[in-house]
């Protein structure tokens, strides 16, 4: 019987690592999917440009910016692992920027990111 007890409680235990867990590895990200030019949908001048090389850049036409231009544009380079996305900005002297955001959802056309302060933001793919 104390075995049958022991048994439960060690499964029961293992259950409950396993379910702590989950939320990290619902979304896998696909970087097919992610590569392409993305709007923000609550910031609508903000955009994203994901490129399949692992690079891409971000701008605000607010600040009268655009993709294009020769100043205001960050570029960086990102990776993926699991659900997670990391952007590496390299400044203009060499020194290095990190973000890391959480993907929660992602179709082709739609991305919904947590950063690492728990705000959401979504995003819709401009073709």
């Amino acid at each position: 019987m104390k075995k049958r007890v022991l048994y439960c409680l060690l499964l029961l235990a293992g259950l409950a690592t396993t379910v702590s867990c989950i939320d990290d590895f619902d979304v896998v990200i696909n970087k097919s999917d992610l590569v392409g030019k993305w709007q923000s949908t609550d910031k609508k001048t903000e955009y994203w440009r994901f490129k399949s090389g692992g690079t891409g850049s971000t701008w605000d036409e607010a600040d009268d910016v655009h993709e294009y231009d020769t100043e205001g544009v960050l570029h960086f380079s990102w990776t993926t692992m699991g659900s997670h996305l990391e952007i590496d900005y390299e400044g203009q002297m060499g020194q290095h920027a990190y973000e890391n955001y959480t993907v929660t959802r992602q179709t082709q056309d739609s991305l919904v990111w947590k950063d690492m302060y728990g705000d959401y933001r979504t995003f819709v793919k401009v073709r």
